[in-house]
């Protein structure tokens, strides 16, 4: 089995924490950050910070969501 060559951090891709886009990361004149990407960077701070927050507990929603429905599901037939 082949071994993964790593991926050089200029083609590294993010997961934005405000709108959970992925972007890529470091891109040269780019003013995304590690944890933001282009658009989310010139949300205010505070703002930003609330808008982590409702994305952290809308993935954790869907999560739990998918595992309901996973449970829920009938066994698959023999």
């Amino acid at each position: 089995m082949p071994t993964p060559t790593p991926t050089p951090s200029a083609h590294r891709q993010r997961t934005c924490r405000a709108c959970g886009r992925k972007f890529d990361y470091p891109v040269k004149g780019s003013p995304a950050t590690r944890h933001h990407c282009e658009d989310c960077v010139i949300i205010p701070p505070d703002t930003r910070k609330v808008i982590e927050r409702l994305n952290n507990r809308v993935t954790q929603l869907e999560r739990q969501l998918d595992s309901l429905r996973r449970a829920a599901a009938p066994p698959p037939a023999a």
